[in-house]
C-alpha cells in the first residue's frame, strides 16, 4: 500500500476533510514540510506505542534515511 503524503499547505486548507477520510479509510497520511516527512495524522484507534510509531516511520522512509546518511 503506497503511503499518502500531502504538502503542509495543503494539509492546513483541507485540514477537516484530511482527517475525515484517515478516519474513514484508515490509512495514515504524512504531511510534509519543505518536501521532507514532518508529521503524520493517523486514526486515533490506530496508534500504537510511540516506539512502533517510530520504526513504522522509519521502515516507511528507509531510503530517504539512506540517502540522508551519505
Amino acid at each position: 500500500m503506497a503511503a499518502l503524503t500531502m504538502g503542509l499547505a495543503e494539509a492546513k486548507n483541507n485540514f477537516s476533510k484530511v482527517t475525515s477520510e484517515v478516519n474513514k479509510t484508515g490509512r495514515p497520511v504524512t504531511v510534509l514540510k519543505n518536501n521532507k516527512p514532518w508529521v503524520v495524522i493517523q486514526p486515533a484507534s490506530a496508534a500504537g506505542s510511540i516506539v512502533d510509531v517510530a520504526v513504522d516511520f522509519m521502515d516507511e522512509y528507509s531510503e530517504v534515511f539512506e540517502e540522508l546518511a551519505k
